[in-house]
């Protein structure tokens, strides 16, 4: 039912959209600077994505994976920053991660960490620049999980998040 709603806000032309609403008028204003909202209706693509029954197909992690990622780091990139082939398959990887680590699914939780496994093998640089930190430091969480083959139970330790604000702050 959100859902719905979100799709049909995101595709009213914003004099319509609800007013008094912090989040919509904030995508009012990034409408106004002219950017796009077509990453958001893809990032609801992917969570509309989550409504299929279980178990996938190869089809559905893909369309998810794409959907999901598509939207997040595409708007998370900005409009001036395209992405490169190897942050885009990141980008699918860590849609896939996600998904692995709130699946309830003993199976899909396997099944979509096994795929984000094969993409961060396969494509294993995906630098961003100081624009798309926040991406990286998603990333970097993901490749962790990758190189020890298994989900982390917390991802918020002290030693991690040290981590974490060392790249935030130099990139590393």
């Amino acid at each position: 039912m959100r859902l719905t709603w979100w799709r049909d806000i995101l595709t009213k032309p914003a004099s319509e959209r609800p007013a008094g609403e912090p989040l919509i008028e904030q995508i009012n204003l990034l409408e106004e600077q002219g950017d796009s909202l077509a990453p958001l209706l893809t990032l609801l693509d992917g969570w509309e994505a989550m409504l299929d029954d279980f178990p996938w197909d190869d089809r559905q992690f893909d369309n998810y994976a794409v959907a999901r990622s598509g939207g997040f780091f595409d708007f998370g990139s900005g409009d001036d920053n395209a992405l490169t082939d190897a942050q885009t398959e990141h980008g699918r990887a860590w849609a896939l991660w996600d998904f692995a680590r709130h699946c309830s699914d003993t199976d899909m939780r396997q099944s979509a960490f096994d795929r984000c496994t094969q993409i961060v093998q396969s494509h294993p640089n995906a630098n961003f620049d100081r624009s798309g930190r926040p991406l990286s430091i998603l990333c970097k969480l993901m490749i962790r999980d990758v190189r020890t083959g298994q989900l982390s139970v917390d991802l918020y330790r002290p030693a991690s998040a040290a981590r974490i604000i060392w790249h935030g702050i130099a990139g590393r």
